[in-house]
């Protein structure tokens, strides 16, 4: 163990005891096998809520516990769409007594390490109990959590306790080796840019909208923030000069935004029916706001061009981009797109969506993309990606059952 380590371990562990003593009300741990991921930050929750629900489909006896930072505010449930027992905690402290109490109460079968922030205690004390250890969706060479100037030697020590590192980056793995991972467990494959799992829509539903739009040209506005509307609003003004049957559909990030952005925009002199309210949109509507439950795939599947939302407005961050592009839309988004930056680099790269600066160029794209050839290439494109990341993800899902039958059989 390095000097660094050892350091770390010690100043962590006089920390945790002038602090005193934790009191933690623990939940109760659910019986039998227990997968445990830890999310290191915002654009890893996609990525472990897919994991989570395609595993849940295969192994029915697990459960699972996500746990992370407390720093990091998480919005998703993890236990949506799965049945099995999903619990989501903060991680402990990083000290030896607190990841001591984490890894006896939870006894997990196997530690999936999502992103390369490290908690050296909490993964010491995860290897000493033999738990596999796998470190997934490392896109950044690694660093200590809270401590990002620590020791070579102290990150080289907790990078050998991984079982299986996996990146979709040569120059990742590149440098995680020169950290000290072991090149032969250190594996470069395909991206998984989102393992969302596919949405539901009622064929019914589509077909019976698709005649109430009688092929009007239609446009979608996904998961759109309040400090969007306005810009949204004014595009398809501009839009609308173009092709004046053209219908925008707002479907807000939260639908409890609906009926008071409904009214906003009738006040602005828009023609607005609310999906909530059994609204249909008519010949004469050019707004419909989307704010019934669970219709996302229906829109997807019926607007070609998708405006994916909290990416224009002051202080947004971005939303997953992986159902818009599974389902066949053209992709169009803003600059501030954090949370999700590698997945929209790759579709833009492939030319499966489009980066708009502000309302001008969302209108302009939007106009440009009413052309049917158009949109379809683009569609084309993030499709394929899609595809690509479904057999990413096969490869995954084989790499923690092996993991988990090794771990029975020893």
């Amino acid at each position: 163990m390095s000097l660094g380590l050892r350091l770390y371990l010690a100043a962590a562990r006089r920390t945790r005891r002038a602090q005193g003593p934790e009191s933690v009300k623990r939940l109760a741990r659910p019986a039998g096998k227990l997968v445990w991921f830890h999310i290191s930050s915002a654009s890893d929750v996609a990525f472990v809520q897919g994991l989570i629900l395609q595993l849940a489909e295969d192994l029915t006896e697990v459960s699972f516990l996500v746990t992370s930072p407390e720093s990091l505010t998480i919005e998703t449930s993890f236990q949506e769409g799965c049945d099995q027992p999903c619990l989501h905690i903060a991680a402990p402290a990083d000290a030896p007594q607190s990841a001591a109490a984490f890894i006896d109460h939870w006894q997990p079968s196997i530690a999936i390490w999502t992103g390369s922030v490290l908690r050296p205690a909490l993964l010491l004390k995860t290897h000493a109990h033999s738990i596999p250890l796998l470190m997934m969706n490392a896109q950044n060479h690694a660093s200590i959590d809270g401590k990002p100037r620590m020791s070579r030697g102290m990150i080289r020590d907790i990078l050998e306790l991984f079982d299986h590192i996996l990146t979709n980056q040569e120059s990742t793995q590149k440098q995680l080796v020169r950290q000290g991972a072991s090149h032969s467990k250190t594996f470069i494959g395909e991206p998984i840019d989102d393992t969302s799992p596919p949405l539901f829509w009622d064929d019914r539903d589509r077909d019976g909208m698709a005649q109430i739009l009688s092929a009007r040209p239609v446009w979608l506005a996904a998961y759109t923030n309040d400090t969007e509307d306005a810009l949204i609003a004014n595009a398809h003004r501009v839009a609308m000069r173009l092709s004046h049957r053209l219908l925008l559909v707002i479907s807000p990030k939260d639908p409890a935004r609906g009926t008071a952005l409904a009214q906003s925009l009738t006040e602005g002199g828009w023609l607005v029916a609310q999906r909530s309210l059994g609204q249909e949109p008519d010949e004469h509507v050019q707004i419909l706001i989307a704010d019934a439950k669970d219709e996302i795939g229906l829109w997807l599947r019926l607007a070609p061009v998708c405006f994916i939302g909290n990416s224009l407005g002051n202080g947004a961050t971005g939303s997953a981009p992986g159902a818009a592009s599974a389902l066949g839309s053209a992709i169009l988004h803003g600059p501030n797109v954090r949370d999700f930056k590698s997945r929209y680099t790759r579709l833009d790269a492939a030319n499966a969506a489009r980066q708009v600066q502000d309302e001008v160029a969302l209108a302009s794209a939007v106009q440009d993309l009413l052309a049917p050839d158009k949109a379809a290439a683009m569609a084309h494109a993030g499709w394929e990606l899609s595809t690509s990341g479904a057999e990413a993800m096969e490869r995954t899902m084989a790499l923690v059952y092996d993991t988990l039958k090794q771990r029975e059989a020893s």
